[in-house]
């Protein structure tokens, strides 16, 4: 981790392009394994807006998603704890059907839409969106 400057204008942006990615991964002629793919993309985007709006930002490295992702969500309110275990499950079917061509089922890219959903709404309201 290090710190940056808060950037609400350059958070939106990634939130905007996660937005893209949400939506994309939306398109019903698309493999699951292509739509899990852009559902992680949006996280890593919603993620980094969050963590943008509050001066940090994850340097890469080994486990730097799973990283980027716990420390986003800890800045949000409420309980997060089922959204990181969802989003960290898609996370982890995302590196399988990337990494080992493995096959996505169709119900588990609904859960990762849904648990997708949720995080950008919440930096949407950290955002005061």
């Amino acid at each position: 981790m290090e710190q940056v400057y808060e950037d609400r204008v350059r958070a939106r942006e990634f939130l905007d392009q996660a937005d893209r990615f949400l939506l994309d991964a939306d398109c019903a002629t698309l493999s699951v394994e292509s739509r899990s793919v852009l559902l992680h993309n949006a996280t890593v985007c919603a993620c980094d807006a969050i963590l943008q709006a509050v001066g940090s930002r994850v340097t890469p490295g080994d486990r730097a998603h799973v990283l980027r992702l716990e420390t986003a969500l800890d800045q949000l309110d409420g309980d997060t704890e089922e959204l990181f275990e969802s989003l960290d499950a898609s996370r982890e079917r995302r590196n399988e059907a990337s990494y080992a061509a493995a096959f996505v089922a169709q119900a588990s890219v609904a859960d990762a839409r849904e648990a997708t959903a949720e995080l950008l709404e919440r930096a949407r309201v950290l955002l005061g969106e």
